[in-house]
C-alpha cells in the first residue's frame, strides 16, 4: 500500500530531485506508515540539507508519519547572526 503525497521544497532543495517544478511541487508515492526521514531519503536529499519539514501546516519531526494526500513542505536550514 502506498501514500500520495504533495511535495514542496524551499530554498536549495530543489537540486536534488530532478525535474522538480517549484512552482507545482511534485506527487510523490511512498510506503503507507513512511516517515518523514523516510521521504527525505526517497527524494534522495543529505538529512543535513534539511530544516524545517511541515505536514499539512503544522512542524514536523523526523519520526512522523506521513498522511494520505498529505502537503509536505521541506525548508533548508536557515543561517545568519
Amino acid at each position: 500500500m502506498t501514500v500520495q503525497l504533495t511535495v514542496k521544497l524551499y530554498g536549495t532543495l530543489d537540486r536534488w530531485v530532478p525535474g522538480y517544478n517549484p512552482e507545482t511541487g511534485c506527487v510523490v508515492l511512498v510506503a503507507a506508515q513512511s516517515t518523514v526521514a523516510d521521504l527525505i531519503d526517497h527524494l534522495g536529499i543529505p538529512p543535513r540539507s534539511v530544516g524545517i519539514v511541515s505536514i499539512n501546516g503544522r512542524a514536523a519531526k523526523k519520526a512522523d508519519v506521513l498522511p494520505e494526500r498529505a502537503l509536505v513542505k521541506v525548508f533548508h536550514p536557515i543561517f545568519g547572526g
